[in-house]
């Protein structure tokens, strides 16, 4: 059985969506992957759905509307909702500091190196059961 109802991938590389969701469906983590390219869409996404995924996999690097952009539209969002969707930042950067300023923000759970595995997911069940973020 899933962990996840609904997933929300926003992300902007087809390739990398093609293998998030192949990823996802093979591992069983996720009864449905939804995706955005940017952070607008996921923007739209949230507050026009009612039955809110219960995972975001965000990228950082996006056209339109990046993934802090994002995030700093999702803190104050995230305060009119009764269930906040957890956020996992999935991002190809090796800079530090971007995984530090992700985990400044209080609905990011955690920093996922691209590309994502059988492994991360596997990763990411145990830290979601056990409340720790770093994948």
């Amino acid at each position: 059985m899933p962990l996840f109802d609904k997933v929300l991938l926003v992300e902007d590389d087809p390739i990398t969506i093609l293998v998030c969701k192949r990823t996802i469906e093979i591992s069983g983590f996720a009864n449905e992957v939804r995706s955005v390219i940017n952070g607008q869409e996921a923007i739209d996404y949230l507050k026009d759905f009612q039955n809110f995924p219960d995972l975001i996999l965000l990228d950082l690097n996006m056209p339109i509307l990046n993934g802090w952009e994002f995030l700093e539209w999702y803190s104050e969002w995230a305060k009119s909702v009764s269930k906040v969707p957890e956020v996992y930042i999935l991002s190809s950067t090796v800079d530090p500091e971007d995984q530090k300023k992700a985990m400044e923000y209080p609905y990011v759970k955690g920093f996922i190196s691209k590309p994502l595995t059988r492994e991360h997911l596997a990763k990411l069940q145990n830290e979601h059961s056990s409340g720790n973020g770093s994948v």
